[in-house]
């Protein structure tokens, strides 16, 4: 996808990947939404919603001569199928091939935070690249003395290059965070055309934004065991058809997402819509049905299927 071009600005000449990475739910969406000013990730109250890499280029952030390429990765947690092997192994290799790590926390946390680190931590244990240690929803914290002792709670743990608290979904905070990451990224041409936005197409987002409808109207009933697959997206039309499954593991939870007489599968459709033209700008035609692919979270076959497959070392970025 692409956005619009600025014209007579001035050369880029830092570029650089700039992988967020986290537990789940700490704000890695949120954050890479406001660092991009566009809803390119889909942001939920339920965690493990994020399950690929998804790169956004920020090209003259703030007018800077700059180029970011940020990499929004599935939260890092013990994984217990097949699925969370694959999101894990995302975020991995999205670290293991930036220039810049940026390791987001939750300020909500309290002291607890720090101990929940562990596989996080371990994960960037090999990293040689500039870590910077985000402090996100700082505005759910009383006081910001209340942060020190949190800070130093972190710095414990390993070093940073530097210490950042911010509020991602304020917009606390960013412009900060956006100047001391473009200080540290190499010197060199822009990575991608300015008119890039992201190397994702958009029946991409417009699966995501199913998902999100899926979890909005289900809440914790099934998010987990819900994949979206468009069958067919036809732009030709002047109102764009699109027909998706909704994939889901049992007919109990098939029956969940359908509903009496039809009515969620429905509410789930009108959401997804409404979401689906916010992204677009323009009118679709969506038609949404629901399969049952048992066990495809544990199943690698069914995981390729789907769309979750790792990618190549070489194209870890």
């Amino acid at each position: 996808m692409t956005d619009t071009p600025e014209s007579n600005a001035l050369p880029v000449t830092r570029a650089g990947y700039v992988a967020l990475v986290g537990r789940p739910n700490v704000g890695k969406s949120t954050l890479l939404n406001a660092l991009v000013g566009e809803s390119l990730s889909i942001v939920t109250p339920s965690p493990e919603t994020t399950r690929d890499r998804v790169m956004a280029v920020v090209t003259r952030p703030l007018g800077l001569p700059a180029q970011l390429v940020i990499v929004d990765t599935p939260g890092i947690h013990r994984p217990h199928r097949k699925l969370g092997e694959y999101m894990n192994a995302e975020a991995r290799a999205a670290a293991e091939g930036a220039d810049v790590v940026v390791m987001v926390v939750d300020a909500s946390d309290g002291m607890a935070g720090p101990s929940r680190e562990e596989h996080v931590l371990e994960a960037l244990a090999g990293v040689t690249k500039p870590v910077f240690l985000v402090i996100n929803k700082i505005d759910r914290v009383k006081s910001r003395e209340a942060l020190l002792p949190l800070i130093e709670a972190y710095a414990k743990k390993r070093e940073y290059f530097a210490i950042v608290p911010i509020a991602a979904e304020r917009d606390d905070g960013i412009g900060h965070l956006m100047r001391a990451l473009v200080e540290v990224l190499p010197e060199g041409p822009a990575l991608f055309a300015d008119d890039t936005l992201t190397d994702r197409p958009e029946k991409y987002f417009v699966a995501e934004r199913i998902r999100e409808a899926v979890i909005g109207e289900t809440g914790a009933e099934v998010p987990y065991v819900t994949a979206v697959e468009i069958e067919s997206y036809d732009e030709r039309p002047t109102v764009p058809r699109i027909r998706a499954a909704i994939h889901v593991e049992r007919d109990g939870q098939k029956k969940i997402l359908v509903g009496a007489g039809g009515e969620r599968i429905k509410a789930i459709g009108a959401r997804a819509r409404s979401s689906i033209e916010q992204f677009l700008g323009k009118q679709v035609f969506l038609e949404l049905w629901v399969q049952v692919t048992p066990d495809w979270t544990r199943n690698a076959d069914a995981l390729k299927n789907l769309g979750y497959v790792q990618a190549e070392k070489s194209d870890a970025k």
